[in-house]
């Protein structure tokens, strides 16, 4: 039995083309306390609907994308980007691993990315 259900949101819309602003998660909880181990990983990926093979977009904290600003505390961001998708209804979930290898979703939801029509 799941002792954790990912929270929704939905990503405010933007434009393609747009930067996107960023995001930032902090004061994580699991189960209503905070985390007892490190953040180790974080990743997202974007896709055109919520069982699509690959994804149009992905961030992660290893390579791009994703920013850790502290391990301990769970406090991490999306970094700012060029929105370069096609305009279109994305879905995502933020997928964690913690030092101990535990893997958890932490947020999912929607992201509709508009059509640009002055460029």
């Amino acid at each position: 039995m799941a002792d954790y259900l990912p929270q929704t949101y939905e990503i405010p819309a933007c434009v393609s083309g747009d930067t996107f602003p960023g995001l930032r998660i902090s004061s994580v909880t699991i189960n209503g306390a905070a985390p007892t181990t490190a953040l180790a990983s974080v990743r997202v990926d974007f896709r055109t609907a919520p069982d699509a093979a690959a994804a149009a977009l992905s961030l992660n904290s290893s390579s791009s994308g994703i920013t850790i600003n502290n391990n301990a505390t769970w406090d991490f961001e999306l970094d700012a980007f060029t929105i370069t998708l096609d305009a279109d209804c994305y879905f995502y979930d933020i997928e964690t691993t913690d030092s101990g290898g535990t893997v958890r979703t932490y947020l999912r939801g929607s992201w509709t990315v508009a059509q640009d029509t002055t460029r």
